[in-house]
């Protein structure tokens, strides 16, 4: 289980930094507040949108109820369409709030919580001039949550911050060969560069904002309290997915 929990977070005098896993426990929760800040206002534009359908069709049902000769049809017709749009926005709330905290950490699509970083990250990419590209085709495939909305969203993140110029960001999954990792599945992360790729772009400051950049230090941290190997080169970094 990650120290990332945030039901299973340390006592103030247990998460003392009095050893290297201390430490590494410090950097990777601080590493992890950071990601979910540069996230939240991508979530909650998310609930926003999500909210907005209900307030129009409740709006649309007032104004038929208070109507001289009301038409149930069309009232009835309303309200059914307004408790689907209600659960569906509940659902996408507490989606939302399961990025601050989850009690469990369900395993998930590797290919849709590759999508789903496409959505949530589409400013901060197109800000980079980068393009992510999802290579993973398999459903089946799937990891921690946890893991993908932290480690795997710092990834991108840093791919973000920690580079000049745009390009093509693909995803892609394997099974490692080497001694230290043998059958462990992992993502690999693979910049393309295209000519007269652009830089960042004066909106990337905007976006950053307050908020402090995310390196490459963090996602380190952040691998090594899922007890996974992370490495990186020149515009590639790959990262083993936690063993269920």
């Amino acid at each position: 289980m990650s120290t990332l929990d945030s039901a299973n977070l340390p006592s103030e005098s247990a998460a003392r930094p009095s050893s290297p896993e201390g430490l590494n426990d410090r950097l990777a929760e601080a590493a992890c507040y950071a990601v979910l800040r540069r996230l939240m206002p991508a979530l909650r534009h998310d609930v926003a949108g999500t909210m907005q359908p209900v307030r129009m069709l409740l709006m649309v049902l007032e104004r038929r109820v208070q109507a001289l000769e009301p038409d149930m049809q069309a009232i009835t017709k309303s309200v059914i369409s307004a408790s689907a749009l209600t659960k569906q926005a509940t659902a996408d709330c507490i989606n939302a709030l399961e990025w601050i905290g989850s009690s469990q950490d369900a395993h998930v699509s590797l290919s849709s919580s590759v999508d789903e970083a496409i959505k949530l990250l589409a400013i901060d990419l197109s800000a980079n001039a980068l393009e992510l590209v999802n290579g993973i085709s398999d459903d089946a495939v799937t990891a921690s949550q946890s893991f993908l909305r932290t480690v795997f969203m710092g990834a991108l993140l840093a791919f973000c911050d920690q580079r000049d110029v745009g390009g093509i960001l693909h995803v892609t999954s394997e099974v490692a060969n080497d001694s230290y990792s043998a059958n462990q599945l992992r993502l690999r992360l693979r910049l393309r560069l295209l000519p007269g790729d652009a830089g960042k772009s004066p909106a990337f400051e905007d976006i950053v904002g307050k908020n402090r950049l995310i390196d490459w230090s963090d996602v380190e941290a952040m691998a090594r309290s899922f007890s996974v190997s992370v490495a990186r080169g020149d515009g590639w970094l790959t990262l083993d997915l936690p063993k269920d």
